[in-house]
């Protein structure tokens, strides 16, 4: 006799269920350890790793977050230290967060997603931050909170950099660097060549372009102005356009009047679009696919025209 759809769809919800909480290896996630960020920072000669792990037992108020710490001469030894110290079989297959140290160059940067990707296998929505190694002075202490204030500048920023982003360039990769005051720097990496860090607009204008943002929130015209607004990149020619929607500008300073506060968003752009192409030019990465973009509208035998910026407010 069939079973009527609903005892169907119950039965099958509950199957479902047991799956996912046993992750199909017969051992439940409460028996596991959960990891939920993994956090690397360079310290001198040797590099450490953090483990960010839910806390299935933690009290009631608290971020329901434990660390395990670990060093090793590589971030590979490092992880696998921090994974030996735990009692419970590890679990990555909520990971959501990694931060890789600020100071590595580009071959480190891969080497370290490489390895997440063979250990951890992470979903798409993974984020990846860079972190400074002196914004780390006790993991067991800091873990939990860097883990925290990562997410929720993610959030607030409107920024995403997954995993994937490491290795969709053969020759470069970019991502956001965390700042614990406000905004974030962008970290350009390219291969066989120097990094370059932006700061301030210029970091955010780099995130938009790269694809990595949909939103601006910074002070511009030397700290006197707060603007807002989501934005969307498009390319025509060697035209690079930015649209920008729900623009919201704040003067700062009584001495800002209404015709600086229209003026200075553009002219700001402007500048820094100026700094960027000026530093990125001396790679031959196309790190915000100038190139490609050109290439697309006039072939690959095409001449190069040196992209332009326009900004509008929609």
């Amino acid at each position: 006799m069939a079973l009527p759809k609903t005892k169907k769809m119950l039965i099958s919800g509950c199957l479902l269920m047991s799956l996912i909480l046993c992750s199909c290896g017969g051992q439940s996630l409460a028996e596991r350890e959960i990891v939920r960020g993994v956090l690397f920072a360079r310290q001198g000669a040797f590099y450490s790793a953090c483990l960010v792990l839910a806390d299935q037992n933690a009290p009631e108020g608290t971020d329901g977050n434990k660390i395990s710490a670990a060093q090793g001469s590589t971030p590979a030894q490092a992880l696998a230290k921090a994974e030996e110290s735990l009692q419970g079989e590890v679990y990555y297959g909520l990971l959501d967060l990694v931060a890789l140290p600020g100071d590595a160059d580009l071959s480190v940067v891969r080497s370290i997603g490489e390895l997440l990707y063979q250990n951890a296998q992470p979903a798409p929505e993974l984020s990846v931050f860079a972190l400074d190694s002196d914004s780390v002075q006790s993991w067991a202490e800091e873990g939990s909170v860097l883990y925290r204030n990562m997410k929720a500048m993610e959030k607030t920023y409107k920024i995403h950099c997954g995993l994937q982003q490491l290795f969709s360039q053969e020759d470069a990769c970019c991502m956001p660097v965390y700042q614990s005051d406000a905004g974030y720097d962008f970290l350009l990496l390219a291969e066989n060549d120097f990094s370059i860090r932006c700061t301030g607009l210029q970091a955010q204008l780099a995130a938009v372009l790269c694809g990595q943002a949909s939103a601006i929130r910074e002070t511009i015209a030397s700290g006197r102005i707060a603007c807002e607004a989501r934005t969307q990149v498009l390319a025509d020619q060697n035209k690079i356009q930015i649209h920008l929607r729900d623009t919201a500008l704040t003067a700062l300073e009584p001495s800002v009047d209404s015709a600086s506060l229209e003026q200075a968003l553009p002219q700001a752009f402007q500048e820094s679009f100026a700094s960027l192409r000026h530093d990125t030019e001396q790679t031959s990465a196309d790190l915000f696919h100038f190139h490609f973009w050109q290439a697309s509208l006039y072939g690959p035998a095409g001449s190069y025209q040196t992209p332009t910026l326009e900004v509008f407010f929609d």
